[in-house]
Parts: C-alpha cells; structure tokens; sequence
C-alpha cells in the first residue's frame, strides 16, 4: 500500500496543499494506471499554491515510486532526480480572454559571486537539505563548475580537494552534508590528541572524541605520578 503519510504531515507548506482540502480524498492522489484519475489528480496540483514545495519535498526524500506530487507521475519525478531540470510551474489552463503582449524583458544580469549563483539554483527542504535544480554544471567568470564543486566552495570557502562525498544519505547540496579529501582525512584522527591540536591548530570546536582523547592523555601522567608517590 502506498504511504499517505506526506499528505498528513503538520509541516506549514502542507497546510496549504489543495490535497488537503475536506472534499478531496488522500486515495485521489494515489490513481491507478488509469488515465482519467490520474489527470484528475493532476489537475488538483495544477491549482495548488504550494506545488513547488511539494515537488522539491518529494525529490529531496526520494519519494518516486507513489502517487501524484507537484504534478507529477512518479517515473515522471525519477526523471527529474536524474536531469535536475524542474517543470514550468503548475497552472490552471489560460484565460480565453485575449491579452495584451507582453513586452521583452532583459536577460537576468549575471551572478557578481559564486554565493549568489548558488543561492539562485537552490532551496532548502522543511527538513534541513539543500536541493538544486536545473543544470549540474554553471560557467562562473570562465570557470566550469559542477554544482556539488559549488556548493562546497560556498560553503567552505576554499575548493574542494579530491572527490566530493555527501553525508547525508539524500541528493543534497548542503556544505556541511559534503566532504572532500581533506576534510576525511582530518576526521580520520579525530579522538586522538593528534585531532584535538588539529582542531585548536584551525580554530575549530573541538568535538567529544578529541576533547575526551585529550582529557585522557592528560590524566594519565598524573595518574602514573600519583601511583609512584603511593607505592
């Protein structure tokens, strides 16, 4: 049975899913392979205000297996995981009345800093992740970057060395969800006293294990002088 439990959830966006309405069924967003349910469906997302936070929610918790989401058929979700290209926003069918053309705007003016092209292909999820969309690479000032490459130089204020991983199970571009070489290869000492001067060294709280490692070491010269004392 399919999961209805997205639909139920207390998180502010949903409160305003047109799903959610009194008249309208939880088991209408889940149809079968039948055509006629499944643009009915669909058609409640094409009047809802929150669509896009639906569907982000959807992609960022990789829920592309059940039912109707952002208006969108779960093969149809899967595609866009894999391409990170987002639909036009949903909308009713267009007014029949004519109206007036409309006139060219400009082109959107270019991002001055990485920071603002990774802010403008970004949004964070209800549940703390960073989700991006539309191409996985972006030319900045002459220079390829993946998005992943983005995030962390954002994030981190440096540029990643070796390959990028993230932490966080999910298709995340949140800095403190991503590691590179560096960053692992610091991890690898932590809780040992090697990895707390690491962390004083850069200025860094120090976490439990190196902080707990250092206790340690300093206790047991005491520990051994007292023993001498004693005896």
């Amino acid at each position: 049975m399919p999961d209805h439990s997205h639909i139920a959830t207390t998180t502010t966006w949903h409160q305003h899913a047109a799903c959610r309405a009194d008249n309208i069924s939880p088991d209408a967003m889940f149809p079968d392979n039948n055509k006629t349910e499944i643009e009915r469906a669909k058609a409640i997302c094409r009047g809802c205000s929150v669509w896009k936070e639906c569907l982000l929610d959807a992609l960022a918790t990789g829920d592309t297996e059940w039912g109707i989401r952002g208006g969108l058929r779960p093969e149809e979700r899967r595609k866009i995981a894999n391409t990170g290209v987002l639909p036009k926003p949903a909308a009713p069918a267009p007014a029949r009345t004519p109206k007036p053309a409309k006139r060219a705007t400009a082109h959107e003016e270019p991002p001055k800093t990485l920071a603002e092209a990774f802010a403008r292909r970004t949004v964070r999820t209800d549940d703390g992740h960073v989700i991006w969309y539309g191409a996985k690479q972006i030319r900045f000032q002459g220079v390829q970057y993946t998005a992943l490459r983005v995030a962390f130089a954002v994030g981190h204020g440096r540029e990643p060395e070796g390959p990028l991983r993230r932490t966080c199970g999910r298709n995340c571009y949140r800095a403190d969800h991503l590691t590179d070489a560096r960053i692992r290869a610091e991890q690898a000492d932590c809780g040992t006293t090697a990895g707390y001067l690491r962390h004083r060294r850069n200025g860094e709280a120090t976490c439990g294990p190196c902080r707990k490692a250092n206790t340690a070491a300093n206790y047991r010269p005491k520990a051994a002088t007292d023993r001498k004392a004693a005896a």
